[in-house]
């Protein structure tokens, strides 16, 4: 048996994000069959209660567990900025804008002025539109990152570690218990994406554990026993405990999935997954503005033929979309050095 330490998530960082695009889309055919009472029964309603979108917490967790690697080895603020915006606003321009022109618009009729608040996420905070949330996530993780990277990299060790971890984790919490006591409306707008917060942070002291290899992957068994015994509470009337142990108990499978794929020779299967999670962000794009508009035209995706198509259009969309992003960032706004 090989002998792994903390940088195995990193080693594997992008098959692990591979299977969470994955699941995230089987997440969406679950919510769909729940939405129109299709098929709502055996695994789909396991999925749909217990998994739910946890996998996009793994999504946030390598996030900041990657940010940590590029922050190290490029550790200029304005370079990080400009890379990180780069990145995620191009696609998200090129998918967001003709989708919600067309959604506003020519659709609902509710003209230019409601398509620009969507776009901004003007409505996530009013309406609780969720099309897009995860990119308005996204930007605020990019915003905070080199703070939150120097109250990482700043801790003395690992125990000073986990307490400022501790400390933020419990901040955020309180805020959105504050938020979900006196504004209820406002928080199930964006308990969505505040609640994942900690998970985002958590990956950034995780990065440095990664990054400097140390040996405490013992710890993931007792977050995957923990968290997988406070399933079996699920579903809980309180949406922060649901959010915190599906996350943390997602997180932990990765770990250790990750851990078999150090231990046993799967590289055609890593490659594979690998694919899914460079094309994770297009995909995600692609995959919810065509979910959007095929269940708007009534060819719900619950419907497995609808699925497939769905899902193959997602893929090949997501490829195009990312040699066009890849254009633009390379030809057009490359960054003069």
């Amino acid at each position: 048996m090989k002998k792994t330490n903390n940088s195995v998530l990193s080693q594997y960082r992008g098959a692990l994000m591979g299977i969470s695009i994955i699941l995230i889309i089987v997440f969406h055919f679950t919510e769909d069959c729940h939405y129109y009472s299709y098929h709502f029964s055996g695994w789909i309603s396991f999925f749909w209660r217990y998994i739910s979108s946890s996998s996009v917490d793994a999504f946030l967790f390598f996030s900041g567990l990657g940010l940590y690697y590029s922050m190290k080895k490029r550790s200029d603020v304005r370079s990080f900025y400009i890379r990180r915006l780069k990145r995620i606003l191009i696609p998200y321009c090129i998918v967001a804008v003709p989708s919600y022109i067309l959604l506003d618009v020519c659709v609902d009729k509710t003209g230019w002025g409601e398509a620009i608040k969507d776009f901004t996420f003007i409505t996530f905070f009013s309406d609780g539109d969720r099309l897009y949330w995860y990119i308005g996530l996204m930007l605020l993780c990019y915003l905070i990152y080199p703070y939150v990277f120097q109250i990482v990299d700043s801790a003395r060790d690992a125990i000073d570690g986990e307490i400022r971890l501790l400390s933020i984790v419990s901040a955020i919490t309180v805020l959105a218990l504050v938020i979900a006591l006196y504004e209820k409306e406002v928080f199930g707008n964006v308990n969505i994406a505040l609640l994942r917060l900690p998970v985002f942070i958590a990956g950034c002291f995780y990065g440095r554990s990664s990054y400097e290899k140390r040996e405490s992957y013992w710890k993931w068994l007792i977050l995957f026993a923990i968290s997988g015994y406070l399933l079996t509470m699920l579903p809980s009337g309180s949406p922060i405990f649901a959010r915190y142990v599906t996350g943390i108990f997602n997180i932990s499978c990765c770990a250790g999935i990750a851990w078999i794929f150090s231990q046993l020779s799967m590289r055609p299967v890593i490659r594979i997954l690998e694919w899914f999670g460079a094309h994770s962000l297009e995909l995600y794009l692609v995959h919810v503005t065509i979910r959007k508009f095929m269940n708007g035209a009534a060819f719900h995706t619950c419907r497995l033929r609808y699925e497939l198509v769905l899902v193959c259009s997602s893929i090949v969309i997501a490829w195009i979309l990312q040699i066009l992003v890849r254009y633009i960032t390379d030809h057009l706004l490359k960054e003069k050095r």
